[in-house]
């Protein structure tokens, strides 16, 4: 059941004088279980649920999240936006809004040109321009359906100019909440000010380090807000450091050993070199990269030192220091919070380790 999860997330903190924190979950499960899986997720108090694009489809699982709780919310982190087409997600999004009684959060990411070009056979060009048009495409046709007005999107890629009254869903499926609130996933500066410019939210990438928040991403954002008269407050941020957690040191070795192999394979991505070149690693996403092209992911592993596996990464030797240590590296940082584990880890230790962020303080 709940030993699918890889990740947990943690919303709505009020660091340094935290009320309540609203503990969300993501389900990488399949079809057959999501159900159960979603039922006691919201049983178990979860707030929220999400679902990633690996290897079920994002949208399904949310349908039937939805079906079977009645107040978590539930979003897409992420979905994959340019295997899609404007359209598609507007329908997707208007339909899981409705169904879901408003609880629906439509989270997008790019996703690389390889899979894009190769496993989707969809076009690639310009990400952070065309991530942009796409979202400001989805919102006319939505502007569309809620007027039951004439659809004249003429951007740079997406051009979205025929609707006929047959293909309009009834405004009052929506009119209570209105459509779903769009969040980009982003690591470079491109993508980042897009999503400060157009999205409601932005969901950080694990191999993102504090410092990458403090001195990229947080300014980024604020610039792209600023483009759309709005400012870095208007802007929900979520970032899931990777967790290594264990109950002795066997447990935590092999933790630590899955977390320096995920951010090798994240490292060998070019978008994610900024990140490398900040903490002064530049030369390692090449080579890394060359050892992907050769399969040598065991190889990869060796280039991720130490002191940068404790700087992307937190270790947690017990609940209480583990929540002291997330509230000092991201309280002031982030919005949301949450747990990457890219291994199956202790769900009593998660527990814990959560209990502690919400008695803590000082979070």
């Amino acid at each position: 059941m709940l030993a699918r999860v890889w990740a947990l997330c943690a919303s709505n903190m009020h660091f340094g004088n935290m009320s309540e924190v609203l503990i969300d979950v993501t389900l990488t499960t399949g079809l057959n279980t999501m159900a159960t899986d979603a039922s006691e997720a919201e049983e178990s108090g979860y707030a929220g649920i999400w679902t990633f694009e690996g290897a079920h489809d994002p949208f399904l699982p949310i349908l039937l999240a939805a079906e079977h709780t009645k107040d978590v919310v539930l979003g897409t982190s992420i979905a994959v936006a340019f295997a899609r087409n404007p359209m598609l997600l507007a329908n997707i999004g208007w339909d899981l809004q409705a169904y879901s009684g408003g609880r629906f959060i439509l989270g997008l990411g790019t996703q690389i040109k390889p899979h894009i070009t190769r496993r989707f056979d969809m076009p690639w060009s310009s990400p952070a321009a065309r991530m942009r048009d796409m979202v400001l495409a989805v919102r006319a046709i939505w502007q569309s359906w809620q007027e039951r007005g004439a659809l004249d999107y003429r951007g740079e890629f997406y051009q979205n100019t025929l609707m006929t009254p047959m293909f309009m869903p009834d405004p009052a499926e929506v009119s209570a909440f209105g459509p779903p609130p769009i969040w980009l996933a982003g690591v470079g500066s491109g993508m980042t000010a897009v999503a400060g410019e157009v999205a409601d939210g932005f969901m950080s990438h694990p191999f993102c380090t504090p410092d990458y928040l403090a001195q990229v991403t947080r300014p980024t954002l604020d610039r792209g807000a600023a483009k759309a008269g709005k400012t870095l407050a208007d802007i929900q941020i979520h970032h899931s450091p990777m967790i290594v957690i264990g109950r002795d040191d066997a447990e935590l070795v092999h933790a630590r050993a899955a977390v320096r192999k995920q951010l090798a394979f994240y490292g060998s991505t070019p978008a994610y070199w900024p990140v490398l070149e900040l903490h002064g690693r530049a030369d390692v996403g090449p080579k890394l990269k060359e050892l992907s092209k050769q399969g040598e992911w065991d190889a990869m592993a060796t280039l991720i030192d130490d002191e940068f596996v404790d700087t992307a990464a937190i270790t947690v030797t017990d609940a209480a220091q583990g929540a002291h240590e997330l509230a000092r590296r991201y309280g002031d940082l982030v919005h949301r919070l949450g747990f990457n584990t890219p291994y199956r880890p202790d769900r009593e230790l998660l527990a814990a380790l959560l209990g502690a962020c919400r008695r803590d303080s000082g979070f």
